[in-house]
């Protein structure tokens, strides 16, 4: 997908639910191990030493030819999980219902939609397909513009949003990665939606000595290595497993260690032991979106697994549906880490944007309407079978065990907005 491909799973196996890894293991003796990109990140170990744990998840959705978002589709029940818009059109319509109220409120200013990370475009889709049913929407929209950063993923999404924009004038296009997205005096709505789950990772513990970094390095269990391989780390297995790699405490801060847990006043407060996730890309691209959306106006969503805190230990890695150890056939598996929505909200400080929330999906999408729109789709259904299916669809983006409660939804509006409450967020902060 984008920089980074971004999903959900079924919420009988919600990817939040963090667990055990030991069940996930295999053998040594398993073929499967050896692997173009394992052997890959094998060499680059050996040649320099311990990588930090963002180069390793890098490596493993990013290269280019054995890279996990270089597979083209991967997502849906045959792929390795499913998103909230490839569950029910209400998530894209209700989000599409949402930047209608923000049009309004701007004075029905003319228009560009801008979403990171956008799969097969279903969400784009169903969020079009809503405003074009308002006349004066449908003929304020301008441009498209797809943050992707895949080719495959490209080619599915132009067929999906091509034709029908193309036959409306509205210019679709693509970027990369954020920084090459043009600031526009047009007013921009932005939908990042699982995308930020899936931006590399750094670990860090606290020492004593102040923080060290964690680090991926060869499993002695694995292999021995000889005493001339390079290391700046003494093993601290994290995991235990007899996969090619695992995680070691770095001995001597690093640079790593020294820049990011500098960047959010909460992680001078952690005790001695504990650990943080710290994803910095993440911080950068949040606000460079923030100075998007306030050089000409607009408003933005991001939807994503998370809480307004810190994680030591969200990593992990899905395949097939199924928790699976993160040194398990790289490449072959998503990895993600859960979203540190303060850590989002403290990169807009300085901007002409605020933040508004988080709610969950739950409170979102039913204070939207979820309720009369499902109802609509039941009245015009022709089957019982197909009532029953969109019934449970829906039921899953709202369940209080699963999606309903465990993804996150932060709002972004631009200075000029200054309503005291910005509905269904609470309040402007």
């Amino acid at each position: 997908m984008s920089q980074f491909v971004i999903k959900t799973i079924p919420t009988s196996l919600a990817r939040p639910r963090i667990r055990t890894l030991s069940r996930c293991l295999q053998c040594r003796n398993n073929s499967s191990q050896s692997s173009p990109l394992t052997d890959l990140i094998r060499s680059s170990i050996k040649a320099t030493g311990s990588i930090p744990l963002s180069r390793y998840i890098q490596f493993c959705l990013s290269h280019p030819v054995h890279g996990y978002y270089s597979k083209g589709d991967i997502f849906g029940r045959k792929g390795d999980f499913v998103t909230s818009p490839e569950i029910s059109q209400v998530f894209g319509e209700l989000v599409g219902i949402w930047f209608m109220t923000r049009w309004l409120a701007a004075g029905q200013p003319s228009v560009r939609l801008l979403e990171l990370g956008p799969g097969r475009g279903t969400l784009m889709d169903d969020i079009l397909r809503t405003l074009y049913t308002f006349p004066g929407m449908a003929s304020a929209i301008r441009q498209v513009h797809l943050v992707e950063n895949s080719v495959k993923m490209q080619q599915l999404q132009a067929d999906k949003l091509g034709q029908a924009l193309h036959a409306r004038g509205i210019s679709l296009s693509w970027s990369d990665k954020i920084d090459d997205v043009p600031m526009s005096e047009l007013f921009t709505f932005v939908v990042a939606h699982e995308f930020f789950d899936a931006i590399p990772i750094n670990l860090f513990e606290k020492t004593n000595e102040g923080f060290r970094e964690v680090l991926v390095d060869l499993n002695p269990k694995y292999e021995t290595l000889s005493s001339s391989t390079p290391s700046t780390s003494f093993p601290k297995v994290v995991t235990s497993t007899k996969s090619p790699f695992h995680m070691t405490l770095s001995r001597e801060p690093t640079p790593l260690s020294t820049v990011l847990p500098a960047t959010s006043p909460r992680f001078a407060s952690i005790p001695s032991g504990g650990r943080a996730e710290i994803a910095g890309e993440s911080w950068r691209i949040m606000r460079r979106l923030g100075e998007i959306i306030s050089s000409g106006g607009g408003a933005g969503l991001i939807i994503d697994y998370g809480g307004e805190k810190y994680y030591g230990a969200s990593f992990r890695a899905f395949q097939k549906h199924k928790l699976v150890d993160v040194f398990e056939n790289p490449g072959e598996a998503d990895l993600t880490a859960n979203v540190d929505f303060e850590y989002l909200k403290e990169s807009l400080d300085g901007l002409d944007v605020k933040s508004l929330g988080t709610i969950s999906q739950s409170d979102f999408l039913l204070k939207l309407g979820l309720q009369p729109r499902l109802e609509k789709l039941l009245q015009n259904a022709e089957t019982p079978e197909r009532k029953e299916t969109i019934r449970k669809s829906a039921q899953r983006l709202i369940d209080p065990l699963g999606m309903g409660s465990q993804y996150r939804i932060l709002g972004l509006v631009d200075g000029s907005q200054s309503d005291s409450e910005i509905y269904p967020f609470p309040s402007l902060q």
